[in-house]
């Protein structure tokens, strides 16, 4: 009776609280988790959570009688979201694919330049965010793609500036794989 009250109410398994985003440059290959998951990757730190968006646009299809029918999916979209209130500087550049940063010319000073088509950046990077449980478990999310959303940065005196993403998935890998979710179901030692 304990097994059946334990697949019922599996309370450990709840999802609560934010976690890491890891970020490196994408060659193809996916780096192991020790060689992505580690402070010189860390994006920054994140407020406001993450989020994961799977969406599917359809086609259905039917005879003219409407005995038979079908209906088929025609295109998949996946869409990370998260905002940080401390970032790294590769971050701005992996969210703007026009950012330069001149660290040498101004001493003393950081300048960031947006824009430019001339500046576009081919490089593709690959975004890792991993949540922690309280029995140190990690879940992991993994995709590589393009933020699709508005690069913002707003100045209030109320309320910390945040930098957020909406990183739209390009494709992982040849199968089409959109994004990987790594569930630990045992601790690691």
């Amino acid at each position: 009776m304990s097994t059946e009250k334990k697949a019922i109410d599996n309370s450990d398994e709840i999802i609560l609280g934010s976690g890491d985003l890891f970020l490196a440059k994408f060659t193809g290959e996916i780096p192991d988790d020790a060689t992505i998951e580690n402070d010189a990757n860390r994006a920054g730190n994140i407020k406001g959570g993450a989020t994961l968006e799977y969406s599917t646009e359809s086609q259905t299809v039917q005879d003219d009688k409407g005995r038979v029918k079908k209906t088929i999916i025609t295109k998949e979209t996946v869409v990370f979201k998260t905002g940080l209130i401390t970032w790294i500087t590769q971050y701005i550049q992996a969210l703007v694919p026009t950012a330069k940063i001149d660290e040498t010319t101004k001493a003393g000073h950081r300048v960031i330049k947006l824009g430019g088509l001339s500046n576009l950046s081919k490089d593709r990077w690959l975004f890792r965010f991993v949540h922690t449980r309280d029995d140190g478990r990690k879940l992991r999310v993994t995709v590589t793609g393009k933020n699709t959303g508005t690069v913002s940065l707003a100045f209030d005196p109320e309320n910390p500036t945040t930098c957020d993403a909406e990183i739209t998935a390009d494709t992982l890998d040849e199968a089409g794989t959109l994004v990987i979710l790594d569930d630990e179901l045992t601790k690691a030692s």
